[in-house]
């Protein structure tokens, strides 16, 4: 079966990252879903407007949702036949269910607030849900591969508007549940590495220009070695560099130093960051940055213990650099309350690789060069409720 979908992102929906901060809840709430804007009169009776924000995001979408739930279980539905009414019921009782699981999407692709129908470890939004649960999986798993970050009011099928008139919800209703995500993913202007700095993030549609040429759909600058426990594969991974020819043991490396985390070759020699945290059955989270020697054997150029994993290679200014980060704060394993995600950035002299003090919030996930300008990507591991880690002034400098 086909179905027509539309690919329009409503650019009109974008939520700015440096856009005034919401001051209440119902201010916040609007951010979620702008369907609020227009049931301000309903916010207004339930108090939203004078209650403080809600400071964790699965929190708050949980509370969305649950709001909407009540609200429309008071509504008068007589205008509905009975099996559009049973329908509606049984659907109210699908996104309590929902409500309850507390695993709304992750939005790590977009940077901005925007709807994800279904993340890549298979989480649904609250619409994708209900249509899960109505038996058609099959026409979510279609809007998931053509057009996963798409409004409802945009979606144009037959098949979708046929579910929607039986489920007894109406279109506006539908809307009116589906959040947007906040953006885990920002853009720091970057003039020097290394220095003291008063940060200036873009906004989020210049981060979509920044962004979206560089996006891999495969790997997501990344991401899915960061989120979804993903490893590189240096046999294929080496392929993207035509010019290099030498022939690196790949068994041996992963048998005695662990698993591929991030690779680049720089000046024609071949650089790899292993991560032992999934090679370690001790879970010692060692991180090591190995380079291929042509006499056949691996150097190890750099091993530390800051249970930091790192994510990506990168040039700047004449130097190769490495990237990532760690989303807890002491080096001990039995640590469960981690509320920031760091940086966590190295610098090559030709040498040694030396750790950069400065904190950049986030896990550095790339530098992309644009509009004659440096952006510093970093990105912010929520799925535990963590938070970008505050940029504080370290009075060193490592140029």
């Amino acid at each position: 079966m086909k179905y027509t979908l539309s690919l329009l992102l409503l650019v009109g929906f974008i939520s700015f990252a440096q856009a005034k901060k919401p001051q209440n809840l119902y201010e916040q709430l609007c951010e979620v879903n702008q369907e609020w804007y227009k049931n301000r009169p309903i916010a207004k009776q339930l108090g939203f407007l004078q209650a403080p924000i809600i400071p964790n995001e699965q929190d708050l979408l949980v509370f969305h949702i649950q709001t909407l739930e009540k609200i429309f279980l008071a509504q008068n539905v007589t205008h509905l036949t009975q099996k559009q009414q049973a329908e509606r019921q049984r659907n109210l009782q699908v996104l309590n269910e929902y409500w309850k699981r507390r695993d709304c999407p992750r939005n790590y692709y977009l940077p901005y607030r925007n709807p994800v129908f279904i993340d890549h470890e298979g989480r649904y939004c609250a619409v994708g849900y209900l249509m899960l649960k109505s038996g058609k999986q099959e026409f979510c798993e279609t809007v998931q591969r053509k057009s996963n970050f798409i409004y409802i009011r945009q979606i144009k099928s037959p098949a979708f508007d046929q579910w929607q008139q039986q489920s007894g919800l109406s279109l506006d209703e539908l809307a009116w549940i589906q959040p947007g995500y906040d953006p885990q993913i920002r853009f720091e202007i970057i003039d020097h590495l290394g220095v003291d700095r008063t940060p200036r993030f873009v906004d989020s549609l210049q981060a979509t220009k920044i962004y979206s040429p560089y996006f891999d759909q495969r790997d997501m600058f990344g991401f899915t070695r960061m989120f979804w426990d993903c490893r590189l594969t240096g046999s294929e991974e080496v392929k993207k560099y035509k010019r290099y020819t030498g022939k690196p043991d790949w068994e041996v490396l992963k048998k005695e130093h662990g698993n591929i985390s991030a690779l680049t070759v720089h000046r024609g020699q071949l650089y790899v960051a292993v991560d032992s945290t999934f090679h370690d059955t001790a879970r010692s989270y060692r991180t090591r940055i190995m380079r291929w020697h042509p006499r056949g054997t691996w150097q190890q150029l750099h091993e530390s213990n800051d249970r930091a994993t790192i994510y990506t290679f990168f040039s700047n200014r004449g130097k190769l650099y490495a990237g990532g980060g760690s989303d807890v704060n002491s080096p001990s394993p039995q640590q469960t309350n981690h509320p920031f995600t760091h940086s966590y950035l190295l610098c090559f002299n030709g040498k040694v690789w030396q750790k950069i003090e400065q904190e950049y919030g986030g896990i550095i996930f790339g530098l992309v060069y644009k509009y004659g300008r440096r952006y510093l990507g970093t990105a912010n591991n929520n799925m535990a409720g963590n938070q970008w880690a505050p940029i504080k002034k370290v009075g060193k400098t490592d140029k």
